[in-house]
């Protein structure tokens, strides 16, 4: 879902560009590129901040900074349900063990 920038500046256009990157890294669970894209998204806004007139963009920071904001909880959303699975998937093994050792007739 892009955001549609008023003014075409080239780092605001960047930013949004790293934004959709953003989104599809955390649709697909691709945590390490979330990361890289994180910090990129971070400097891409430093560098707004201390290249230009920040009043003159405050519209389009607001929004850039809106959907940013969407982002990271979707992305902590995935990863709760990520960890939720990660327990399910130990609870799993740990009771597919026990049944193991109770047929195979040993014990801890």
């Amino acid at each position: 879902m892009p955001v549609q920038l008023a003014k075409s500046e080239p780092v605001l256009v960047q930013t949004q560009h790293l934004l959709l990157q953003l989104h599809q890294a955390v649709v697909h669970g691709k945590w390490l590129q979330v990361q890289a894209l994180d910090r990129q998204i971070q400097q891409q806004v430093q560098q707004l901040k201390s290249q230009h007139n920040v009043a003159s963009l405050s519209v389009e920071l607001q929004m850039l900074t809106q959907r940013y904001q969407q982002l990271i909880q979707l992305a902590k959303k995935q990863q709760q349900l990520l960890e939720l699975k990660m327990m399910q998937f130990q609870q799993n093994k740990a009771g597919v063990l026990a049944y193991r050792q109770t047929t195979d007739g040993t014990e801890s």
